[in-house]
């Protein structure tokens, strides 16, 4: 089988290479608008049938597709219905009892959380201010050398115990939950 090899110049000025790989493409539009002839006109022998008007398609309300000819202002859209359900109730499984307990552990759980946060920001104001002690007077820093330095780790690991304490706990209570379902 032999494979004919042509030079470019004769590739490119072959018309006929030129079209048959690279064809024109060919368009067609179609407005989605009725053109004044197009609109179509209620014939006597068919008036229980709707009539068609062409161009309707997706997203289109009823209101326009059932042939009335309403001119609305452009940019203007009709509103879809509304449809107002019910509020969801909430289960009635707890008791007044269980209620009142499951308030009273959500206050105890914010006072922890709420410590917690404040035994955090001492935590960063210490190391701050330890960390700057360097640059302020010697007074000062004799003073954050004797008393604070000290308390600083063991207040980070108060912190760091009470922090997986109530990380196991929370987990804890998620299995009991678990296991009642």
């Amino acid at each position: 089988m032999a494979l004919p090899i042509y030079t470019p110049s004769y590739l490119a000025n072959t018309v006929y290479h030129r079209h048959s790989l690279f064809p024109k493409p060919k368009f067609s539009i179609k407005s989605k608008k009725p053109t004044v002839d197009a609109d179509p006109t209620p014939d006597p022998t068919s008036s229980s049938k709707k009539a068609v008007v062409p161009g309707q398609g997706f997203g289109s309300s009823p209101s326009q597709s059932s042939g009335s000819n309403k001119k609305k202002p452009k940019g203007k859209r009709e509103r879809a219905s509304i449809i107002r359900r019910s509020p969801v109730e909430k289960p009635a499984f707890l008791t007044k009892e269980e209620e009142a307990k499951a308030e009273e552990q959500r206050k105890n759980e914010s006072a922890f959380l709420l410590a917690w946060l404040g035994l955090g920001g001492i935590i960063l104001v210490q190391g701050i201010v330890l960390a700057a002690s360097g640059f302020l007077p010697e007074e000062w820093d004799k003073f954050f050398v004797k008393y604070l330095y000290p308390s600083f780790t063991p207040t980070v690991i108060l912190f760091l115990a009470g922090t997986v304490a109530y990380g196991v706990l929370k987990y804890l209570e998620n299995e009991k939950l678990k296991d009642q379902k």
